[in-house]
């Protein structure tokens, strides 16, 4: 009854003092860090510039497209060469806005950010979430000790919570320390990767036909997370698709920008 009587208290205390606090500390703008009428959202001058994506787009790989298509519909690339995953679900297109987030979020220890990308994610979860797992792209458990989080782990959490998903953070796991993937090619990048990812047999019973949701922050060659999907797929998944923050988006169709934030 005490430990009762003290939640509501401090419950009480709180929503007395957010009043104060917030003419003393005002909600800020996410992204460039102004005044902002609510800190959960980007400010007036930062909102119109963020390309966030949406349909139409390729099924398979969320490239948009300049008109509307079929549901369903591929772009040029994904019907040349199909990729192993179920198809990428990102919030918005990489640009010098989203990637202050990646990078606030990542290195700058602003965890709080990773309800503010959940957010935007929920939108793209597929009507049927029936049996839905939640799965956060690793980190090895050196880089993860010195940065004390996974800045993946805390999206795909949230955005389990905020869809009541199973959340699985240690389904997948990273067996080797990679250095970073920055300034690579993609070939550079999935010879890096190769091999570094297994799934913990202790959570075996939840691949076996398996529905996944893979979430990383940002989504550049893919080399990491098709090591991730062809890793769950081999154990038993049978639909692993792509949630991530921000994607970079191929110039003139071809080559992905480069990305300096994260290493999916």
């Amino acid at each position: 009854m005490s430990a009762l009587f003290d939640k509501r208290a401090m419950r009480l205390v709180l929503k007395i003092a957010k009043p104060v606090l917030d003419y003393a500390l005002p909600e800020r703008c996410p992204a460039c860090g102004d005044i902002s009428t609510d800190g959960n959202n980007f400010c007036a001058a930062c909102w119109p510039d963020i390309r966030f994506l949406n349909p139409p787009w390729c099924d398979s790989c969320a490239l948009p497209f300049d008109y509307e298509q079929p549901a369903g519909a591929r772009c040029a690339s994904c019907l040349a060469d199909p990729p192993i995953h179920d198809g990428i679900r990102a919030a918005v297109a990489y640009d010098h806005i989203t990637r202050k987030i990646a990078l606030r979020l990542k290195y700058g220890g602003r965890i709080g950010l990773a309800r503010l990308i959940a957010r935007h994610l929920v939108r793209h979860l597929p009507p049927d979430r029936i049996g839905l797992v939640v799965v956060p792209v690793p980190l090895h458990w050196t880089r993860l000790w010195s940065r004390s989080f996974n800045q993946s782990a805390l999206i795909a959490q949230e955005l389990a919570r905020l869809a009541g998903l199973h959340y699985a953070p240690d389904l997948l796991l990273r067996t080797k320390r990679t250095p970073s993937l920055r300034g690579l090619s993609g070939k550079a990048r999935r010879k890096t990767v190769a091999h570094v990812f297994r799934t913990n047999p202790a959570k075996a019973h939840l691949l076996s036909g398996a529905r996944i949701i893979l979430v990383d922050d940002v989504l550049t060659t893919g080399a990491t997370s098709n090591g991730c999907v062809k890793t769950l797929k081999k154990a038993g998944a049978a639909w692993v698709q792509l949630f991530c923050w921000a994607r970079a988006l191929r110039d003139n169709g071809d080559e992905p920008t480069r990305f300096t934030a994260g290493d999916a």
